[in-house]
């Protein structure tokens, strides 16, 4: 039953995540299509490598932004990518969805209005922001607390499989999904 579980929670979730991401980058032309798992991690740490030399150049940015789909293109390159970025990334919107519906939840009270909003709110905000990337960077233990998965080696395999699986699907029909996303949603992809 574990193993099942893990498989829905964690495979299915990675694999579409990744799939979202990856296929996202390369009809952007952000990425180039690639040709396996060493293929995808070498030009992703060709980009991050041109990005750092771009943010020597420029400043703080690491490519320089212009739209949103710059800003998670930014994001993506700033978690590393690969597996472990991936994987960072989900934790962090997960950890983020979360607190804003939370907060959104808090302020359905209106006793708590005067106590939420006001300079508290700035502090809370930048202290969260920090607790939440780190406890992005640190994932492996993060998600299985968040999911109350026992068994994390199992639930780690199974959020590599979910990675694995959403880079084949990239890899061999990403450019036909996508189409076929697109043509069913009047929503703009960056």
């Amino acid at each position: 039953m574990d193993i099942l579980r893990a498989i829905l929670i964690a495979t299915v979730p990675v694999a579409l995540f990744t799939f979202l991401t990856l296929q996202w980058l390369v009809a952007s032309g952000r990425l180039d299509h690639f040709r396996d798992r060493v293929d995808l991690e070498k030009k992703i740490k060709a980009q991050a490598k041109a990005a750092k030399q771009a943010r020597k150049q420029q400043g703080r940015q690491l490519v320089p932004t212009g739209s949103a789909g710059d800003f998670f293109h930014n994001k993506i390159l700033s978690f590393g990518g690969g597996f472990y970025g991936t994987m960072a990334m989900l934790t962090y919107l997960v950890i983020e969805l979360v607190e804003i519906w939370n907060f959104i939840l808090g302020l359905a009270d209106p006793d708590t209005w005067i106590n939420r909003l006001g300079l508290q709110l700035l502090v809370d905000f930048f202290v969260n922001t920090i607790t939440n990337l780190v406890a992005a960077f640190i994932w492996f233990t993060t998600l299985p607390d968040m999911i109350s998965m026992d068994n994390g080696w199992i639930w780690l395999g199974a959020a590599y499989a979910g990675y694995l699986a959403g880079m084949e699907i990239t890899r061999l029909w990403g450019d036909r999904i996508w189409a076929w996303l697109a043509s069913k949603s009047r929503l703009s992809w960056f």
